[in-house]
């Protein structure tokens, strides 16, 4: 899917960092559970989770609702783009 038939680039990154906040904030990259295809894992739960909310704020931000495969696809965005990040460092402080 290509974002761009959907969403204008301010719309598209305001969705790719709440998810990727929103991903942190759930530690959901820490997840360690077999996979499941019947939609009750806690992953999948906390996915359906992201998405109702993410459909919110976008609407209380953009005025207009958003197209549910956009949605989708840039949660998933958000999680492959977190999982190419290294964790970040605590700052070293110069003695």
């Amino acid at each position: 899917m290509d974002w761009r038939q959907w969403l204008e680039v301010k719309q598209f990154e305001f969705l790719l960092h709440w998810f990727m906040r929103r991903q942190r904030e759930l530690k959901l990259a820490e997840l360690n559970e077999p996979l499941a295809y019947d939609g009750f894992s806690m992953y999948d739960q906390l996915c359906q989770q992201m998405l109702k909310e993410a459909e919110v704020a976008y609407l209380e931000r953009f005025s207009q609702p958003v197209v549910p495969i956009a949605l989708t696809n840039i949660l998933h965005l958000a999680e492959l783009e977190l999982a190419g990040r290294p964790a970040r460092r605590p700052a070293q402080t110069v003695h």
